[in-house]
């Protein structure tokens, strides 16, 4: 539960990392509370994607046996 835990953060943290660095304009300033919200969302994106692969993974690999 931990692990999954620290890789839901790691996501977090790259999406808002990559966001951070996209738009830093040339004066350093950026917007924290629309870089939050984006980055929110395509974090939930990314956890549904990929609770989607792996209930579709166990649910194969349980029909299978």
């Amino acid at each position: 539960m931990l692990f999954i835990v620290l890789i839901m953060i790691f996501i977090f943290a790259v999406i808002f990392a990559l966001q951070y660095k996209l738009t830093l304009n040339k004066e350093g300033k950026v917007d924290l509370g629309k870089i939050l919200e984006s980055t929110v969302l395509w974090s939930l994106i990314s956890y549904i994607v990929i609770g989607i692969i792996i209930f579709g993974v166990s649910l194969i690999t349980t029909i299978e046996h």
